[in-house]
């Protein structure tokens, strides 16, 4: 079969005819034309009688791609069309219209088939006797159609699929993937592998979109219906009273539009709701609509909230997590649970939303607070260069936005060159050179687009000015499918001959699509009027309609995505024509300042320098060439000679014989990546709200036991006019630095940073950091942009790149932190460079610049209970049970957690017991063992306000407690930072606030009998100074006791002993080993060795202060058993009032104690060991017994009698210390004698 492009060029041809094919919603298709004919198989019916002159076009007034319509007047006299339109109707149906060369005579197709239209059909416009008139849409007008298409509402918005072929559809969108109608929905509970509930064994073949019928049907995490308000709950604030919460609902949400985001832009989303626990404000945004890539930054109110860290306290700075990015299902907020722990919000599926938890100061929870996200956008589908599916990816690149488009507003993937997509999207991601904001050197993708859509708009609009942005179009290939094109020069854009061209020889490297002529060169084409002039006309706008200065606004990725805009203007030609005519540029989503630049210039050349349009008729000879191609025009008459023209508008006649062509002049110049790009800086900065912004907080100038930054705190004594002593504190601290406004400009870095490994920082944290200039003055420039590294591996890097400094830096800071609010530098007069790797270095008591800092206010309290470990603890309580707190003696105080998991935190406490105190509210993060608290006063006192360090203030002279200090920065309104995040410096009044140098003295101490039984009880712990006392964290007990339980010991001295005798021999062998302790008497003496088998030891003779005596021979051997234990003590303890009535029980029954032994520990070592002997007693010890007492009463006048009372029995065995009698009446003539036995024998007799 013949080319048509061949046969156009024949000096006469065929008849050329339009043929159309209309498939109907009943799948059945309909095929006219003006002649009766038959191509393939196909037979076309003689019922086209007329149809419209439709313009095929890169851009009509309404602001569309392709033809906006065509009407076809059809022959109806039978009232065939009108028995459709009563069968299935004419609207929706698909009108496809194609163009061949036709045989008439032979009754035969010569060419294939091209495809010039594509619509959709209205209903009928007009029905007569004998005509019926029906439009067709182009499918390529986009303006029908609405972008976001989702609205946010409380029913499910996912269509339900009924039918069993709607179901294998939704298992996994078929053909179609995600744009399925059925495919977010998913229920296939009848098909292989599919998902959902059945009905008695059958699948739902309906839905009422509702929670409950999603639920139902087994498909709850796909639910997409946003009902969930949380209820409001009885709370209670730090240091106020219960209240009930502040539930704040976003009512005009039903009126919105889930939003759309590609590429990474900043977005202020619909906050659906925020409840207020009394400290914390809960709420959910709703990002969009998924699949998404991420969030790079959230802001509350101006303030910047970090990602989320499990296991960390956050409760200062607020924190955010992304429960789902959209992903087909949902993921649900815990934050709102029933009593089993099931959530009761909404799963959000498909969509994509935040849960962020913000500190009351930022928001109480009584209305929604403005919160903004730089999010990364859409996941879209990706093809490789032979158009093989590649899967998805984050870009922001406009040929794959453009095509994720066109999918969701109808298109199907076999309906669209997808080659040509590849095509423009690799020259949009080809490299360019370019110059940043400070004017250094940098490589850009060509075109990028980031768009984000909330309000409701046109496609075509959108679709618009994305090409615009871009210079892509849209067009027909020959086959009918979609394609994507990038308006170019002439070698970029065709650098082989088309198939359909006449041109003999390039054209700058290209080849034009056609060339048209008056003939004067051997090119023909242009036809003539009938009056014989060709039906060339020239044409220009108006001054009005050519602007001169274009603007645009867009946010800038080189500058932190900040809102800018620009504005170009040609100034030769205001100074031309007298004035300035000013528009906006149709164009969305520019990513940059430098794009932005090279648009705005093209645009204003093709407005100033294009100003120039032909418009002639030419034959079927226009086939082929489309809207948007170059062709080349020689007139000599105006002196065109070859002169590129670009197509903007063909407008066949009746069956394509004729075709009027509308193009403007083209220059290659225009389309030069360096055409409109400048190599002058714009500077950087950053665009606060109006007004002085909150400081960051203070950092110490001191690095403490546990690698943490302090206020340095010193002690100045005073006295007084009247003899009395003051003591003052001085506090130093790290001012930060101010900013310059002659300093250099601020830094600029890539928002994204690389972690790897081969350095030392930890995993499971997130990290944050910033970077700032200095000059060779060494004034600092202002903070760059801070970016996010989140760490999961121990031994990881991280690496900032595209680092960019303004000119006259000589060298760079690097500083890092947990949260945005606070930040350390790590890094010192850095060298230049694009890059910077911080393999784990440690921070510096350096603060970054900072100006909105102004002063500091510093305030103290008194800690009421020393720090001390939590081995007690849960959601609402934490304790020691070590300690012997009186009940309720803190109620009303607050309590702290200091070091360990939930450092920072801080409550009230509602009520104690001697061991434990509670809380409320709840623990944000609950401490664990390793956690330490104190106890303190339930307010702060102002104590001074300082623009410099150190600070000097008044101080109570209570030596040996401890006080707290914090300072906050404030800014000129005397506006603090946040006090969660404020240091906060414990002080021991006294000057215990020195290291400990050297072990400790060796203690005093002393044991007495325990106030609760079978206990002793060690107390007065204490030391003749408090030299290197401040670290002490135990003291070890050893006891050295016979356990009475025993009895009397077997073992006795075989012979006397004197005070002399460093021997003894016993009356049989002995269990001693050397080291061991024996008691005789009241004397405690060490075996040195034995002999003998063990009946003869060598001894030391007056062990532990207790006195060497003489012994007779018969006397008990009491060999001792040990028990050591130990007792903790929190640091600065000694001195401290607390230390004046500590005391520690050990439980130890039926034992007498014969001697002990104490030392003490602090980080240097231990102490040395001070021994006392308790043998000095009646008792020979301390006993401790086991309590209790057993009471034998005889009823009535005492006789002679055995059992007299019933047998008691004892709960254990135990010791006894007293047995004794009495009688209500004494008795007369002879005594009474009682005998008091155990087990049927005699041990006392009264």
């Amino acid at each position: 079969m013949q080319s048509a492009y061949d046969l156009k060029e024949q000096a006469v041809t065929d008849t050329p005819v339009l043929v159309f094919d209309c498939l109907l919603s009943n799948g059945e298709t309909e095929h006219w034309c003006t002649h009766k004919l038959t191509v393939g198989e196909t037979q076309y019916s003689a019922r086209v009688l007329q149809h419209s002159a439709f313009d095929i076009q890169t851009a009509s007034d309404q602001g569309v791609d392709g033809s906006p319509r065509i009407s076809i007047v059809l022959a109806n006299a039978d009232s065939h069309f009108s028995e459709i339109e009563r069968a299935c109707g004419w609207k929706g149906a698909k009108l496809t219209a194609g163009f061949l060369f036709y045989d008439l005579r032979n009754r035969a197709a010569l060419t294939e088939t091209t495809i010039v239209f594509q619509g959709i059909c209205n209903a009928p416009d007009e029905i007569r006797e004998s005509t019926f008139r029906l439009t067709a849409v182009n499918r390529m007008n986009l303006q029908r159609l609405l972008l976001p298409q989702i609205r946010i509402q409380r029913r499910c918005p996912w269509q339900f699929p009924t039918t069993p072929d709607q179901r294998a559809e939704a298992l996994d969108g078929g053909a179609e993937g995600k744009y399925s109608r059925f495919y977010r929905c998913g229920y296939s509970a009848d098909i292989l592998g599919g998902q959902g509930s059945l009905n008695s064994g059958q699948p739902y073949t309906s839905c009422g979109y509702t929670r409950t019928d999603c639920e139902a049907r087994g498909m709850f995490t796909r639910f997409g219906g946003i009902e969930f308000v949380p209820s409001a709950i009885a709370v209670r604030s730090y240091g106020k009273d219960w209240q009930t919460s502040a539930v704040a609902i976003n009512q005009a949400r039903y009126n919105d539009f889930v939003p759309m985001v590609f590429g990474t832009a900043w977005i202020t989303p619909p906050v659906v709701f925020a409840r207020n626990d009394g400290n914390l404000t809960r709420m959910e945004v709703l990002l969009g609509v998924g699949e998404m890539q991420g969030v790079v930054k959230v802001l509350v109110s101006d303030v910047e909230i970090p990602l989320g860290v499990s296991g960390t306290n956050m409760t200062g700075t607020g924190w955010y997590n992304i429960p789902t990015l959209g992903t087909r299902d949902g993921g649900f907020d815990l934050n709102f649970v029933d009593a089993s722990g099931k959530p009761t919000g909404d799963p959000y599926g498909s969509l994509a939303y935040l849960v962020v938890v913000v500190p009351t100061r930022l928001n109480n929870g009584t209305s929604l607070p403005v919160v903004k996200v730089l999010a990364q956008g859409l996941k879209l589908p990706a093809y490789g260069s032979d158009g093989a599916f590649l899967g998805e990816q984050f870009s922001s690149n406009p040929a794959w936005i453009l095509l994720d488009i066109l999918r969701r507003t109808g298109w199907a993937a076999s309906e669209i060159d997808i080659p040509s997509f590849v095509a423009a999207a690799a020259f949009c991601d080809a490299q360019i050179g370019a110059t940043d904001l400070n004017g250094n050197s940098i490589m850009l993708s060509r075109f990028e687009c980031n768009v984000v859509l909330q309000a409701r708009r046109s496609a075509g609009d959108i679709v618009r000015g994305i090409r615009n942005a871009a210079r892509l179009y849209l067009t027909y290939g020959p086959s009918g499918v979609l394609q994507l094109r990038v308006e170019n020069t002439a070698a970029l854009e065709q650098p082989g001959k088309p198939p359909y061209s006449n041109s003999t020889g390039p054209l700058n490297g290209g080849w034009p699509s056609y060339e048209f002529g008056d003939g004067s060169t051997g090119v023909s084409g242009i036809l003539r009027r009938p009056n014989g002039e060709p039906s060339v006309v020239l044409s220009s706008r108006n001054i009005a309609d050519t602007p001169n200065r274009f603007t645009v606004e867009f946010q800038d990725s080189l500058n932190g995505y900040q809102q800018d805009s620009y504005s170009m203007v040609d100034p030769d030609d205001v100074s031309l024509t007298g004035q300035e005519v000013s528009t906006t540029v149709a164009a969305v989503g520019l990513p940059n300042y430098d794009q932005a630049a090279r648009i705005l210039k093209f645009n204003l050349d093709k407005s100033i320098r294009g100003n120039a349009y032909i418009q002639f008729d030419t034959s079927v000879r226009a086939l082929g060439t489309r809207p948007g191609d170059l062709v080349t025009v020689t007139y000599l008459k105006e002196g065109f000679n070859r002169q590129p023209f670009r197509v903007l508008k063909i407008s066949p006649a009746t069956n394509y014989r004729t075709c009027t062509i509308t193009a403007q002049i083209h220059d290659d110049a225009w389309y030069a990546d360096t055409n409109g790009q400048g190599s002058s800086t714009t500077g950087t900065g950053h665009q606060g709200s109006a007004g002085v912004g909150t400081p960051r907080p203070l950092i110490g100038d001191v690095v403490d036991e546990n690698g943490e930054l302090q206020f340095g705190v010193e002690e100045l004594a005073a006295t007084n006019s009247d003899g009395t002593a003051e003591a003052n504190a001085s506090v130093s601290f790290v001012l930060p630095g101010s900013v310059s406004a002659s300093g250099p400009g601020m830094p600029l870095l890539n928002l994204v940073t690389s972690v790897g490994g081969g350095g030392s920082l930890a995993g499971g944290q997130t990290l944050y950091y910033g970077i700032s200039g200095e000059d060779s003055t060494g004034q600092e420039s202002s903070l760059s942009f801070i970016v996010r590294a989140v760490i999961t591996t121990n031994g990881s890097n991280v690496t900032l790149s595209k680092l960019s400094f303004a000119s006259g830096t000589t060298a760079f800071h690097v500083y890092r932190g947990t949260t945005p609010a606070q930040l350390f530098r790590i890094a010192s007069n850095q060298p230049i460079s694009d890059r910077f790797t911080d393999s784990g270095l440690a921070k510096q008591a350096i603060a970054p610049p900072d100006p909105n800092f102004d002063h500091a206010n510093f305030y103290w309290r008194m800690e009421l209970q020393p720090e001390t470990a939590a081995t007690v603890h849960s959601a609402m309580t934490v304790g020691n049970g070590s300690l012997q707190m009186s009940p309720n003696r803190y109620r009303g105080m607050t309590v702290r957690i200091t070091r360990g998991i939930g450092a920072g935190q801080e409550r009230t406490i509602s009520g104690n017991d001697p061991t434990t105190l509670n809380v409320t509210p709840a623990w944000g993060l609950e401490p664990t063992a390793a956690s330490f608290f104190v106890v303190a006063d339930a307010g702060w006192r102002f104590a001074a306000q300082t623009k410099s360090s150190p600070v000097q203030f008044l101080i109570p002279n209570r030596s040996g407690e401890v006080l707290e200090v914090t300072g906050r920065a404030a800014n000129v309104n005397d506006l603090e930072c946040a006090p969660e995040l404020s240091t906060v410096t414990r002080w021991q009044i006294g000057g215990a606030g020195t290291t400990d140098s050297d072990v400790p003295a060796a203690p005093f101490f002393g044991l007495s009998p325990g106030q609760r039984s079978a206990t002793v009880e060690l107390s007065g712990v204490s030391f003749p100074d408090l030299t290197n006392t401040r670290s002490i964290i135990a003291a070890t007990l050893t006891l050295h006791y016979w356990d009475e339980l025993q009895g009397l010991p077997g073992l006795t001295l075989a012979s006397d002993i004197s005070p002399a005798d460093q021997s003894l021999t016993l009356s049989s062998a002995g269990p001693a080993r050397p080291g061991d302790f024996i008691q005789i008497d009241a004397e405690v003496m060490c075996v040195q060795a034995t002999a003998n088998n063990g009946t003869q030891y060598q001894v030391a003779r007056g062990i532990h202060g207790s006195q060497p005596d003489a012994h007779e021979a018969g006397a008990h051997a009491y060999h001792l058993l040990n028990k050591s234990v130990i007792a903790p003590f929190p640091p600065d303890f000694f001195g401290s009032p607390y230390s004046g009535n500590w005391s520690y029980s050990i439980n130890l029954p039926s034992t007498r104690v014969a001697s002990a032994e104490l030392f003490v520990t602090n980080k240097r070592g231990n102490s040395g060991t001070t021994n006392i002997c308790l043998t000095g007693t009646v008792e020979k010890g301390l006993r401790t017994l086991s309590g209790g007492q057993i009471d034998l009463t005889v009823d009535g006048v005492a006789a002679i009698e055995s059992n007299a009372v019933p047998a008691a029995t004892l709960p254990r065995a135990s010791s006894v210390r007293d047995i004794f009698a009495t009688v209500e009446q004494a008795p007369g003539g002879s005594p009474i004698t009682c005998v008091v036995k155990v087990a049927g024998n005699a041990v006392a007799a009264l």
